[in-house]
């Protein structure tokens, strides 16, 4: 029976603490996820983004950063399946080349999760 009363308030504090880092990513005020490649991995992206996206022109007050806003002047398109398919990473993200650069997005919240440049 001792150890019953035990084990609740130790449940409890479980239950307790699981909530509270459930609650993490809304206090980081809807923080976009990073999106971590290897080089090599950065360019196979950068490879196959740049050969189907158009270079889109930077727009004025936007700077391709990591968590960066996208504005609707940028043309996003699906990161193509078979980058997906090889980088699950990936999946579900938006892409876009903007300045000779590789935009990978979070669609949610139209933020830049990754910058990508061609290396020499």
């Amino acid at each position: 029976m001792s150890s019953l009363r035990l084990l609740i308030p130790v449940i409890a504090l479980s239950l307790a603490t699981g909530a509270v880092f459930a609650q993490n990513p809304a206090l980081e005020g809807g923080a976009a996820p990073r999106v971590d490649l290897t080089a090599a991995q950065k360019q196979v992206v950068y490879q196959s983004i740049s050969k189907t996206q158009k270079n889109n022109a930077e727009p004025t007050g936007f700077r391709a950063t990591v968590g960066a806003l996208v504005p609707d002047a940028i043309t996003l398109a699906p990161v193509p399946a078979t980058i997906a398919d090889l980088l699950p990473q990936t999946k579900g993200l938006e892409a876009a080349l903007v300045e000779g650069q590789v935009v990978l997005v979070d669609p949610q919240g139209k933020k830049v999760v990754a910058v990508i440049t061609r290396e020499p």
